[in-house]
């Protein structure tokens, strides 16, 4: 078993194994990831060190020797999310950096969170959203950190889009809000997923009609697109109704030599 948390403990989810904790015995990681998954399906006050220590067979007493209390061992937990979270981020607006074109950059932006999500970051940070009601720590984190902090992050990106001429101008806080609200969402359906529920949407269809949506926003919506990918076909318009002869040509009407009248010249 503890091999296969000390992948799932990696950082951003990918094949390198990382342990939460690298000066620390994997136990901590095994303990901190289980007793994520009990406050994330119980809630925190339903969840006790027992019940902890039955989940990894460990004695009650043993479990001490890692963590003083529950609410010492809920609070490892939060700031080891929040701490993920932002080096994830941090991950991220490297990423970004390198892009050419705004395409580009919705593409990492969609892309890349799949690396971050792994079981403790999934149930770890849907237990902050469902616990920011009742604990200040959890309410800190999801409207200081998952909010706040997200969206000016996209904000800021997307403004530097505009700057440099990659969008057309637009309204790149509702942008921001638009991804932040949907990644929410989709880690709450990952975190029924890992329970065994299947999800109600697909999350790669999701996160491109997200892209898709934040693409039209900043001008990228017709045939005249860069990205003609993105661009749907509209029906052909009806044609115009023949407006009949103009009543006052004017002085600068154009004789045009095809016309059936003969107006042209000889």
């Amino acid at each position: 078993m503890a091999d296969k948390k000390k992948v799932e403990f990696n950082v951003f989810g990918i094949s390198q194994q990382l342990p939460m904790h690298p000066n620390d015995s994997n136990t901590k990681d095994v303990i901190m990831l289980e007793s994520t998954v009990l406050f994330a399906k119980r809630g925190y006050q339903a969840v006790s060190i027992r019940d902890i220590a039955n989940t990894i067979k460990m004695k009650p007493s043993s479990l001490y020797n890692h963590f003083p209390g529950k609410e010492a061992l809920f609070d490892a937990v939060l700031d080891h999310a929040e701490d993920l979270y932002l080096l994830y981020f941090k991950y991220l607006d490297d990423s970004i950096s390198k892009a050419q074109t705004f395409n580009d950059v919705m593409d990492r932006i969609i892309r890349e969170p799949s690396k971050m999500s792994n079981e403790f970051t999934c149930y770890a940070f849907s237990l902050i959203q469902t616990e920011q009601f009742r604990d200040e720590h959890c309410s800190r984190i999801y409207n200081e950190t998952f909010l706040d902090y997200s969206i000016n992050f996209f904000k800021t990106w997307f403004d530097r889009c505009v700057e440099k001429g990659l969008a057309q101008p637009f309204d790149t806080k509702t942008a921001a809000t638009i991804i932040i609200n949907s990644s929410l969402i989709c880690i709450n359906l990952k975190v029924q997923e890992f329970m065994g529920h299947r999800p109600p949407i697909n999350f790669i269809d999701h996160f491109m009609d997200i892209k898709n949506l934040i693409m039209r926003l900043a001008g990228f919506h017709d045939a005249d697109s860069p990205f003609p990918a993105l661009a749907k076909e509209a029906p052909a318009p009806p044609p115009a109704p023949d407006p009949g002869p103009l009543l006052d040509p004017g002085p600068f009407a154009r004789n045009d030599p095809d016309e059936k009248d003969g107006g042209g010249p000889e």
